[in-house]
């Protein structure tokens, strides 16, 4: 069989039955995009309940998609055809061709490639989704669970042409909304146009990501919305739209909120808990399942406010920083930035949006209002994460705003000059060079007469150290110091994005690697009572940078006292931790992790009270005075100070390589990849590289800039 046979029936089937899931759950739906996102939505939260229970068996999956296609063929009419002439036509139509040629080569985006993929090929390969907890693991993975059946049909293209699926409806929805709105038809498929013809969105949306679903669901539940007075069950679906948007990326929650909000108030008490039924039932379900392994239900994200030991809210704070700025600032950099350079806010909106603010004309009419008002909820978001991606889902708004400002003609004219303006070969003399966009016209990978291998060779820059190293860290666990696209590995590596147990294994092989080691100082003091219940280390003062806690010991007769696994550990903050400062090797720690403000304390409770005479603290150097206290519970209950007794005993200056891969070792990590020309992790690439021996390595691959190294038993022995 011709592998497009399989990427095409994958990717059918998977559409199909969404929109034949729909057709079945509306009475009468104004318009089918409304069916196909209602649909859509159902679909992907029953199959995320057979990939939870770990049914999803291609003998199931491909039976149920089926089945949902029934009613497709009840009553079956012909999509209209345009009222619209064909010179207007054909730019959209030509562009959708190069965008189709793009959806069918094989996938070579980044994040695609990587966890938005990967992750679906593990569930093919497990029949579900697994327990284990990672960053991209408790993302909300709502538009993946669609891409699954596709997946197992056809592979990575398919899981591809459902995403562009999403894109392409995103065109008769907006051309649609514009007509319910009382739009001329030429301003609302110039507003249409000029989202679709948006170099992010072209790239986005025929790749695997997930930007072009998460621009259609808001605008599913807008127009579901505006046919209230109309379809009664319109707010439950409205709300199964907006809380899909949740569900495909968590940004979706302001189309979420905003539903709620526009129910309560247009439809009343009754209407809105609806609209809330519909949310809570697509995106209920993944925020349960991130309080059921996490106790967080925001999970990767809000672990300030449901602190967790799962994730450090110091490093989503560290990487919520990059995002609102991403080292960039001030508006006129960021447009430009947008609007023709694209490289440092990974993408390329174009030139279009410099007219953006000539959509507030708008306002002067009713419609004009709605459309802002929806735009800039959407638009939200992305103040928390300037990507030009996550602009896609306000843009629809503020193009037909825009577009319904500029009067039919002035909106033909405005489509026309995008359309010249980011045509590829134009784009190429104004773009950054490594602007994110689209590239080439793939047409003999799409139809596969280019073998698919080849094609990743030439154009995945990793795909030669992914075929290298795949039967060598397939299923056993791998330490991504990189960012590699594991969909085409057969194992879900830890990393690269935060974790609590990515960090500190991440930390303590950078802190091995260190060319200048910290000082630890070890203090050392003698307790007055002879029985004790518990020890503390608590920083008095703010420490800059990250304090932490190498290890703490009793001492009982002058000699330590090997730790048990009974005695209770607890810190503040990150408790989950506590046991790097007590697993007796010195290449961990406890890291406060909260820019280390005073306050925080690591804690060893015993489970009774136990002699001791003395207790050892290495800790970092702080001067003459360490800025730390230490306590001890007695056995009559109170707590004594120790603090004045504490004697710095020794310093110490050494690097732990070795003991640094025992502890990942330990965690069951068996592979290390990382960079060795470039990127954070360099640095420590080139020393496993160049002293292999020392850390307790085996350097099996180096390829691509990259090092795959086998990690040794602690006692040298395989």
């Amino acid at each position: 069989m011709h592998p497009l046979s399989g990427i095409l029936s994958g990717a059918v089937l998977t559409l199909a039955a969404c929109l034949g899931m729909g057709r079945a759950v509306w009475r009468r739906a104004p318009h089918w995009t409304l069916q196909f996102a209602s649909g859509s939505a159902l679909l992907g939260t029953v199959l995320f309940v057979l990939l939870i229970l770990r049914w999803a068996h291609p003998a199931v999956i491909v039976p149920l998609c089926v089945a949902a296609t029934a009613p497709l063929w009840r009553a079956w009419k012909p999509p209209a055809k345009p009222e619209l002439p064909l010179w207007l036509l054909a730019p959209a139509a030509a562009y959708g061709f190069y965008y189709l040629t793009h959806a069918l080569a094989p996938e070579i985006q980044p994040d695609s490639a990587g966890y938005h993929l990967g992750l679906v090929a593990d569930w093919a390969r497990h029949h579900g989704i697994t327990e284990r907890i990672g960053f991209y693991e408790l993302l909300p993975l709502g538009l993946e669970t669609l891409f699954y059946p596709a997946f197992l049909l056809g592979g990575h293209s398919a899981a591809k042409l459902v995403h562009f699926g999403y894109f392409l409806a995103s065109v008769p929805l907006i051309l649609w909304i514009g007509r319910e709105i009382g739009l001329h038809s030429h301003v609302s498929f110039s507003a249409a146009g000029l989202y679709f013809l948006t170099p992010i969105a072209g790239i986005a949306g025929t790749c695997a990501y997930t930007d072009a679903a998460a621009a259609f669901f808001p605008l599913a539940a807008f127009g579901a919305m505006l046919g209230s007075g109309e379809a009664r069950p319109a707010y439950f679906h409205a709300g199964l739209a907006a809380g899909f948007a949740y569900a495909v990326k968590m940004p979706g929650a302001a189309a979420a909120a905003a539903a709620a909000l526009w129910a309560l108030w247009r439809g009343g008490r009754r209407k809105a808990l609806l609209c809330c039924a519909g949310i809570l039932l697509c995106a209920g379900p993944w925020l349960a399942r991130n309080a059921i392994l996490t106790g967080n239900p925001l999970a990767p994200l809000g672990n300030a406010i449901f602190p967790n030991d799962a994730f450090h809210a110091y490093s989503e704070q560290h990487l919520s920083r990059h995002m609102a700025s991403y080292g960039i600032s001030g508006p006129a950099r960021i447009v430009r930035a947008l609007a023709w350079d694209g490289t440092e806010l990974q993408g390329l909106a174009g030139p279009a949006i410099l007219l953006l603010p000539l959509s507030l004309l708008a306002a002067r009419t009713p419609q004009g209002r709605l459309l802002l008002a929806a735009g800039l909820v959407l638009l939200l978001p992305w103040t928390r994460n300037i990507g030009a991606r996550f602009l896609l889902p306000s843009l629809p708004f503020l193009f037909l705003a825009l577009a319904s400002a500029a009067g039919a003609r002035g909106a033909v004219i405005l489509f026309l000059l995008q359309s010249i303006a980011v045509s590829p070969w134009l784009v190429d003399r104004y773009a950054g060079e490594h602007a994110w966009r689209l590239r080439g016209f793939p047409w003999r990978a799409a139809l596969r007469l280019e073998p698919e291998q080849d094609y990743l060779r030439g154009h995945l820059y990793e795909y030669g150290f992914l075929e290298g190293a795949a039967p060598l860290a397939g299923g056993q666990r791998l330490l991504d110091l990189y960012g590699l696209p594991f969909s085409y590995l057969r194992a879900v590596p830890l990393g690269p994005l935060s974790s609590a147990e990515f960090d500190n294994a991440a930390m303590t092989l950078a802190t091995a690697s260190s060319p200048r080691p910290d000082w630890i100082a070890v203090l050392r003091a003698s307790l007055r009572s002879r029985f004790y219940r518990a020890v503390r280390v608590k920083l008095e003062a703010d420490w800059p940078g990250l304090w932490a806690v190498q290890d703490v010991a009793i001492e009982w007769r002058g000699r330590p006292v090997p730790p048990s696994a009974r005695w209770r550990l607890d810190a503040r903050p990150n408790p989950g931790d506590a046991l790097l400062a007590c697993d007796q090797n010195p290449a961990t720690r406890w890291y406060a992790w909260d820019d280390s403000r005073a306050g925080a304390w690591w804690e060893m409770a015993f489970e009774r009270p136990r002699p001791a005479d003395a207790v050892v603290v290495r800790t970092q150097h702080g001067g003459p005075r360490a800025p730390v206290s230490v306590q001890a519970l007695n056995s009559a209950g109170k707590w004594e100070d120790l603090t004045p007794h504490l004697q710095l005993t020794a310093l110490q200056q050494r690097v732990w390589r070795r003991h640094a891969t025992a502890h990942l070792y330990r965690l069951g990590i068996r592979w290390i990849a990382v960079p060795l020309d470039r990127g954070g992790y360099a640095r420590l690439g080139q020393s496993l590289r160049d002293l292999p021996h020392a850390w307790g390595v085996e350097p099996v691959l180096i390829r691509q800039g990259l090092g795959l190294f086998r990690v040794e038993p602690p006692g040298g022995s395989r």
